[in-house]
């Protein structure tokens, strides 16, 4: 008696649990997307400085740091944004004393267009740095913009569904399930024309500015609907 008991408690748990899962069967499931480019505010540059020599005497990393710090203040650069990366390393030993040795140090700078990327190029062109590379750029807005996009790829889903449901005179209703993943934004390289950096000390110029190409930003997602 009490087997029998169970079992009919047991099956009308997993009816009402299957009807509970299975009661919204009748959904459509469709695709959303939306992109954008949006301007870098961003620009990160790493910045190398190493002593060397010239002449048969050695360029201290003190006379390249002063040059580099006057180049950054002529190019109206804010001290603010420059970080220092790594300091102190000792490379390139060409004998066995210390003052044989020749020190290092490198920084992280951001910049915040790409025409305070040219002026301080300009005023960088003097100085001689062992390495100058542009690391990645991004915008302060970033992640607004990128929430921005999912929202515009759901409503684009929903656009999407009340139109084909809509065609066989049906509609859509409450959304069941929204399904999203991450696309990291596409890198753009810098366009350099006016100024490009070659080498430490060595800068070619050219006829136009420097430009950056946007940065491309994309959202996907799958979305289900409940068809009313």
């Amino acid at each position: 008696m009490r087997s029998t008991i169970f079992a009919i408690l047991f099956f009308t748990a997993v009816t009402t649990f299957a009807q509970d899962v299975f009661k919204g069967e009748h959904f459509i499931e469709v695709p959303g997307s939306a992109q954008m480019e949006i301007e870098p505010n961003e620009i990160f540059l790493f910045i190398r400085l190493r002593e060397f020599e010239e002449n048969r005497n050695k360029v201290s990393l003190e006379k390249l740091d002063q040059d580099f710090m006057q180049a950054l203040k002529a190019a109206g650069v804010d001290r603010k944004n420059l970080t220092l990366a790594d300091a102190g390393s000792q490379l390139g030993k060409f004998g066995r004393k210390d003052k044989d040795a020749f020190r290092e140090k490198s920084y992280e700078l951001k910049l915040t267009s790409a025409a305070e990327l040219e002026k301080f190029l300009e005023k960088l062109e003097p100085v001689k740095v062992e390495q100058l590379d542009l690391t990645r750029v991004s915008h302060t807005d970033l992640e607004k913009f990128k929430l921005d996009l999912k929202i515009k790829a759901l409503q684009a889903a929903q656009a999407k569904a009340q139109s084909l449901l809509k065609s066989i005179g049906a509609e859509a209703g409450k959304p069941l399930m929204v399904r999203d993943w991450d696309n990291d934004p596409i890198q753009p390289m810098p366009v350099y024309s006016n100024v490009m950096y070659k080498s430490a000390g060595d800068v070619a110029a050219t006829d136009d500015a420097i430009a950056f190409r946007k940065i491309k930003l994309k959202a996907q997602l799958m979305a289900q609907f409940e068809i009313k």
